[in-house]
């Protein structure tokens, strides 16, 4: 089932009364691959304007539809990489799209691809390049905004593309974070690894860098998938490997019309797509815009600081909607407003900010700004939800849970456990202790009666039923 009237369908409020108001949207560049995209370029505009979205004239042809929950789900893959590795040029070969030859590509915030023809269950989502040159006074705003799109990329997919080109010891870091970052999420990740070797003509000079790059610095093994066409069948190549106990796959793609791109490329895109094509335990709910917004939302109260003028927690709660007026995405105390130049409202990122080498938060959402998240378990049949908390060594009145038809919510806090003991030396101490909130989004709407929480041996057990599709029949 397509997968593009189901994602343009969480865009349907911006128009009002479930349509989309199409001649509000601005336009998608015709020299870009993409069906959507959120200019998320600036945490800052969120001051005034927000971040844009854009439509590509592919989607004008489209009647949005609202995601049940129920049979709509697709995969969502991310495409990361830094800037200028080629990804859009691989989204381009992935899509089958003709775009002018020679044009620079320049990706903006969030952008969103969708196949047109085949693999219309697949969702492309790329970033914004990193390593971009950008003015002083402005360095910590794209800081900051990088890192957010590498979380909001890493949370909403499923399979994760990194492009490389010859391989540097900057990718080679930038991998070993993703990887890192990949394993400590709560949601499996698929990692497969795009080796854009755009200046490689001849199979000798391929076959040597696939030989150095790929099989000795990653100690990879060359292994085939099984592609079916029809009633035959073909070998395509790939490279697998380890790291850091997450399982990678290995594709290579060399110079368009080169001899060695007759033997690498085809078959790689024709891989790439049959994995992802069988992929389906990994597939989700389409709302990827809603996603998008309540994921971000978790994320804004640790980014911005405001004046601690109440005596009150210095960091304020900040929340991002559509607007309801334009086609854009604000803070949510202008979602009302037309003029959104008037008013602007006083934002300053947070002094504690700290990155990884490659650029991810480090301590957003973790007891380093105190406050942090328990791990959960998330599972799904075709009828219940199942979400499983650790909450070990908390009182039943120090925390509350919100439950919503497509979120649960928890809030609460946990003693400081050496306040238990008498004046004990801090030897070691990693348990995390204090306020927590914890966001949990749901992969299908649920039914708000009938809900039965349990406690067992420091697991916190929710089931919720999920909501049943109604349908009627006219004569």
């Amino acid at each position: 089932m397509a997968a593009l009237p189901f994602v343009l369908g969480g865009l349907a409020v911006a128009g009002g009364s479930g349509k989309l108001i199409w001649d509000k949207f601005l336009k998608v560049p015709p020299n870009t691959p993409y069906d959507i995209v959120v200019r998320l370029n600036s945490l800052l505009a969120l001051k005034t304007s927000g971040w844009d979205i854009l439509l590509s004239e592919n989607t004008r042809s489209v009647s949005p539809q609202n995601s049940t929950g129920d049979n709509v789900h697709g995969l969502v893959v991310g495409v990361l990489g830094s800037y200028n590795r080629g990804k859009s040029f691989f989204l381009n070969l992935l899509c089958h799209s003709k775009l002018p030859s020679g044009k620079l590509i320049s990706t903006e915030g969030i952008s969103i691809t969708i196949p047109k023809k085949t693999s219309e269950n697949i969702i492309f989502i790329d970033t914004a390049g990193t390593d971009t040159a950008i003015p002083k006074d402005k360095l910590d705003d794209k800081k900051a905004t990088e890192a957010l799109l590498r979380e909001v990329a890493l949370h909403l997919s499923s399979f994760i593309i990194i492009v490389v080109n010859r391989l540097r010891a900057t990718d080679q870091t930038y991998i070993q974070q993703v990887l890192q970052h990949a394993k400590e999420s709560q949601q499996k990740k698929e990692i497969i690894i795009v080796h854009n070797l755009m200046d490689v003509e001849t199979v000798e000079d391929a076959n040597e860098v696939i030989h150095k790059e790929v099989e000795q610095l990653f100690d990879s093994k060359k292994d085939t998938i099984i592609l079916q066409m029809g009633n035959q069948q073909s070998l395509v190549e790939f490279f697998g490997s380890e790291n850091n106990g997450i399982k990678l796959r290995h594709f290579v793609l060399t110079k368009v019309g080169s001899p060695s791109a007759q033997i690498w490329n085809q078959r790689s895109i024709d891989g790439i797509m049959s994995i992802l094509q069988v992929a389906t335990s990994e597939r989700r709910d389409l709302n990827v815009i809603g996603e998008m917004i309540h994921f971000i939302n978790t994320k804004l109260p640790q980014i911005f600081i405001t004046e601690n003028v109440s005596g009150e927690d210095p960091q304020q709660k900040f929340e991002v909607q559509l607007n309801a007026k334009r086609t854009n995405i604000v803070l949510s105390q202008r979602r009302e407003l037309e003029d959104l130049s008037r008013n602007p409202v006083e934002l300053t990122l947070s002094p504690k900010l700290a990155y990884d080498e490659a650029g991810y938060f480090i301590g957003i959402g973790s007891m380093d700004y105190g406050q942090w998240q328990p791990f959960y378990d998330l599972y799904e049949t075709d009828d219940d939800i199942y979400v499983i908390i650790d909450l070990a060594g908390f009182k039943k009145e120090n925390m509350k849970t919100k439950v919503m038809e497509k979120a649960i919510v928890l809030e609460g806090s946990r003693d400081d456990l050496k306040t238990q003991l008498p004046q004990p030396v801090v030897r070691h101490q990693k348990i995390p202790f204090g306020r927590f909130k914890l966001d949990i989004s749901l992969p299908a709407e649920i039914e708000l009666v009938g809900i039965k929480p349990e406690r067992d041996d420091g697991l916190y057990k929710i089931k919720c039923s999920k909501k049943k599709t109604t349908a009627i029949y006219l004569e």
